[in-house]
């Protein structure tokens, strides 16, 4: 069984038309399905800022987390209650 997270998609507008483009994989497309306007070097820029996510102002990754320290010495036994 294989279980996959659902994935944080950001979504990317059309320069010409501000329609959603529709993202398959990784792929962004190199013309527009809806105006049909091809997509120069600088709307192709922006749309690959989008999808990663700079231009809405997403946060980077998390690093790995750090290793976990030594564990503590256990304390001295306490005296027996009277």
């Amino acid at each position: 069984m294989c279980f996959r997270p659902a994935g944080v998609e950001t979504p990317v507008f059309c320069p010409h038309c501000d329609k959603k483009l529709p993202i398959i994989g990784n792929t962004i497309l190199k013309k527009c399905p809806f105006c049909k306007t091809a997509f120069s070097e600088d709307d192709m820029e922006n749309l690959k800022a989008q999808f990663a996510g700079e231009a809405a102002g997403a946060a980077a990754a998390p690093g790995a987390p750090a290793a976990p320290g030594a564990p503590k010495a256990p304390g001295a036994p306490k005296p027996p209650a009277a």
